[in-house]
């Protein structure tokens, strides 16, 4: 008989509530991260448009685009994809608020 394989959509996230890092008082010389995601097309050119002002007018050192591409499968592998991108980089841009 075939298995089944159920898969959690809880995020692994820390348990206990940590206070946020110190910002940046410069991006000059950093590594700017930029998450895009394939459910938006036209954030990835909204991202290279960042990426390129980050360059021009920050003189960010260095852009580099995260794209997490189908999250499907376990929990534990998508949170190791977004803990690499995190500590390549100095400082990111995950989305748009409001």
């Amino acid at each position: 008989m075939a298995e089944t394989t159920i898969l959690s959509p809880v995020a692994l996230g820390p348990s206990e509530a940590k206070p946020l890092s110190a910002g940046l008082a410069t991006l000059a010389g950093k590594r700017l991260g930029i998450r895009i995601d394939r459910a938006w097309r036209s954030w990835r050119q909204a991202a290279d448009e960042i990426a390129r002002l980050a360059r021009t007018e920050l003189a960010v050192g260095d852009v580099v685009i995260f794209d997490p591409e189908a999250r499907i499968g376990r929990p534990e592998e998508e949170s190791e994809k977004v803990v690499a991108f995190a500590r390549g980089i100095d400082a990111a841009i995950v989305g748009l608020g409001t």
